[in-house]
């Protein structure tokens, strides 16, 4: 979508609830037997060294008709998941620039299948039909970060088509829930946290252990490694004021504590709503003022910056930045508004309108063997200035900008573009990547 939006979620939390179905009812298809997981490759580990010489990845677009992109390195190889219909494709390849649709196939590469999966029963009632499996993202924990549950978890939403398409539009029919992988890397097999059911997803429960019943889609993760408020948050967006007009219908980007990956241990706040000109553009009496897809980046002296969309991806799409205050050598509290300063001078990342890209959002960070920072996005190519029809995915690296500070980028400010001007590069660009021996 994103909107995937990608992408982490209340029309006022608590507003719908969903018509739910008991647990023993029928399912939707076969229930796998329990997997044995393993000790998962925690990816922050040295792997050891590196190719000194670098390969070259000729052109930016990594893979076509796959919006929402998700990659991460793991153990000398890229694992990269998109936004799906009823399913969700998991590619791998040591080459990062070997995971393209002719390579890899989204039918042959399936970890996860809506019809296998009877929590679709369990939250939408019999017969549903999954027609969005939107924003899934690859995220690995450490036991220090989840005692217990370390491990590598895919996030994402899953959309329920009623035939009358209100699956946008009604907190009935969209869930954010949770896969493990239950082996060692995100190679899988990927299945329930605690059950180990291969196939079976894990609802996104609230701060009482409850099932999540609120809109909420584009979930994503931060870590705040030290200090008072150390510990693992979820970001997601939710939406206020839908058929309230032009003005009054806008979304919020949320932010809430994780006990676990699957369940929050705080009440949700709100980070940030639409407050710049930029952010607003596309919106209607029907079409929301937009930020979405909170997404954290990390600096290399304990920096955290917090990305979003702004604007529909209907239209001037972009990437915000917030940075996390830090006080007396301690962050601030990330649940308060207050604590996250947003950019002025946002957006940090966009397409412009002689670009052959547009609509230019959902970013995600990873990085190569070496260390070196990426970021993955999508985006619609523009052929002799005709919108195509499906979204691509990209690769291109970013930096931050350290001495770029100002009383709204305190700590720099995060830099886009192979050009470094902050807009999508040539999709002819060349980069640069290194992968394990």
């Amino acid at each position: 979508m994103k909107l995937h939006k990608y992408s982490i979620f209340a029309i006022a939390l608590g507003l719908c609830l969903c018509v739910e179905c008991k647990p023993e009812e029928k399912r939707m298809g076969p229930v796998s037997q329990p997997v044995t997981p393993v000790t998962p490759v925690d990816p922050s580990v040295d792997e050891g060294k590196v190719q000194t010489e670098t390969a070259t990845l000729n052109g930016t677009l990594i893979r076509t008709s796959a919006a929402d992109p998700s990659i991460a390195y793991c153990d000398g190889s890229f694992y990269m998941t998109m936004t799906g219909s009823a399913n969700i494709a998991l590619v791998s390849d040591p080459d990062l620039s070997k995971l393209t649709t002719a390579d890899h196939s989204s039918s042959s590469n399936l970890v996860y299948k809506s019809t296998e999966d009877p929590s679709v029963v369990q939250i939408f009632g019999q017969g549903a039909v999954i027609n969005g499996t939107w924003s899934p993202e690859l995220h690995f924990f450490s036991e220090d970060d989840c005692p217990g549950n370390s491990g590598w978890y895919m996030v994402f939403a899953l959309r329920m088509d009623d035939g009358k398409g209100n699956g946008q539009k009604s907190a009935a029919y969209i869930r954010p829930v949770v896969l493990k992988s239950l082996g060692a890397t995100p190679a899988g097999p990927w299945g329930h946290p605690t059950t180990h059911i291969k196939g079976q997803t894990q609802r996104f429960l609230d701060a009482k252990g409850d099932p999540f019943t609120a809109w909420a889609i584009g979930v994503s993760f931060l870590r705040i490694p030290t200090g008072k408020y150390k510990g693992i948050y979820a970001t997601w967006v939710d939406e206020v004021g839908r058929g309230q007009g032009k003005g009054y219908f806008y979304q919020r980007l949320r932010i809430a504590k994780m006990k676990t990956p699957w369940q929050i241990d705080s009440e949700a706040s709100t980070i940030t709503t639409p407050t710049q000109a930029w952010e607003k553009k596309g919106s209607s009496s029907t079409l929301p003022e937009v930020v979405e897809g909170g997404t954290a980046v990390y600096g290399e002296h304990g920096e955290i910056f917090l990305t979003y969309c702004g604007s529909g991806y209907w239209s001037d799409y972009g990437q915000g930045q917030l940075t996390l205050k830090r006080e007396n050598g301690d962050y601030a509290d990330p649940l308060k508004e207050s604590s996250w300063i947003k950019y002025a001078n946002n957006p940090v990342f966009s397409s412009v309108s002689s670009s052959d890209l547009r609509g230019a959002g959902h970013v995600f960070f990873f990085k190569d063997a070496a260390g070196k920072s990426f970021v993955c996005y999508h985006a619609y190519p523009y052929i002799n200035g005709v919108k195509q029809s499906s979204r691509n995915s990209y690769v291109e690296p970013f930096t931050i900008d350290y001495d770029a500070k100002s009383e709204t980028a305190p700590d720099g400010v995060l830099k886009f573009g192979l050009l470094g001007n902050g807009v999508t590069a040539p999709v002819t660009s060349k980069i640069t990547w290194q992968k394990k021996k």
